[in-house]
């Protein structure tokens, strides 16, 4: 059996596209073998962070059913510039601008969210709704959700860095932010947030390599560290704001190490830092701090609306291929730990301290 699929990026974020309307799978169990051979750099196809895969809907409001897999063949929430590269690729296989997609099918709770593309422009956009307070099943509480579904967490002890603290939302995936001044000590954000500009298309410099080393230290010794809190772990939003500007840096529960954007982390970043008086409402831009060594002008936009967040991008095409699909490429893989090949392509992150 052979598997077409479409490679898109959206600020360094990569995925495999399998629509399964023109590529039908047998079930989960072949879903999660095609992940664990096609994300391994060196038996698959390698240098990309998810597969996604797109189904067509029963039926409601719902066009399509989006579902997102890992490296280590488990099924993850839902992915802001996932959903932004499914909007461009639907625009060029099937046409149209505007979809119903359900999300976050593994929680029991599929959820419906609105995705488009714009006929000229190769902008697209997704109204990921409101952030909601983090599911039980996502974090030990010792009460009720906060009535502003915000979690205030406090008290995260980390080995040569410090006591750091943040705030907890959920935009999709549980998002724990920390502003600079705000959970984010300004000496730490000094080195998180360095100037790369001589390094821009190759960061490899040693101030780089070193930050790159402490948001890896940090991301994970917390999503290790405190399981008992984050029982499957969380995603970690380093941010400083600059009017309606928040620069940003992302380290990811579901593949273990900092991509290089996250879109469901910039509306969890616009509530917080709305909810803090660091931001104003209306358009926000996001600059994802680490992708714009690669790419200088790269830019996510969130606009507060009537019915929730809307994220703006530019997704592009990087290829369309087909592969083989045979027991041997892919059941019997076996993946040692749950980091993509691709990050390991940068050559940047050094193991936790």
């Amino acid at each position: 059996m052979d598997i077409l699929f479409a490679k898109y990026t959206s600020f360094g974020n990569t995925f495999l596209i399998v629509d399964e309307t023109r590529t039908p799978l047998a079930g989960d169990e072949q879903r999660a073998d095609f992940a664990r051979w096609a994300l391994n750099g060196d038996f698959g196809i390698g240098g990309t962070d998810n597969v996604l895969y797109l189904s067509k809907a029963d039926g409601g409001d719902a066009d399509y059913v989006f579902r997102i897999f890992e490296v280590d063949g488990s099924e993850t929430l839902s992915c802001g510039n996932g959903l932004l590269s499914t909007a461009a690729a639907l625009r060029r296989t099937h046409g149209g601008t505007r979809w119903g997609v359900l999300t976050e099918l593994p929680t029991g709770r599929p959820r419906l969210v609105h995705i488009g593309a714009d006929e000229d422009n190769g902008r697209t956009w997704v109204n990921m709704g409101w952030t909601r307070p983090t599911p039980e099943e996502l974090i030990n509480r010792s009460g009720p959700p906060p009535s502003d579904g915000i979690d205030r967490i406090t008290g995260l002890d980390v080995p040569g860095v410090g006591e750091l603290s943040g705030y907890l939302s959920f935009s999709g995936e549980p998002h724990l932010a920390l502003f600079q001044g705000h959970g984010l000590p300004e000496e730490l954000a000094e080195r998180l947030f360095i100037d790369a500009r001589g390094a821009v298309g190759r960061p490899d410099g040693a101030a780089v390599k070193e930050s790159v080393a402490l948001a890896h230290h940090i991301g994970t010794h917390v999503n290790q560290a405190y399981r008992d809190l984050f029982p499957q772990g969380v995603h970690l939003n380093f941010a400083r704001v600059e009017g309606r500007r928040v620069e940003y840096r992302t380290w990811e529960r579901a593949i273990n190490c900092e991509t290089l954007a996250c879109g469901s982390g910039t509306v969890a970043m616009t509530y917080v830092g709305q909810r803090l008086g660091l931001l104003p409402e209306g358009e926000i831009t996001f600059w994802p701090h680490r992708c714009r060594w690669y790419q200088p002008d790269a830019a996510l936009t969130v606009t507060t609306t009537e019915s929730g967040y809307v994220v703006t991008g530019r997704p592009r095409l990087v290829c369309v291929g087909t592969v083989p699909m045979t027991p041997n490429a892919s059941a019997y893989q076996t993946i040692s730990n749950r980091r993509s090949a691709k990050d390991s392509s940068h050559a940047l992150a050094a193991p936790a301290g």
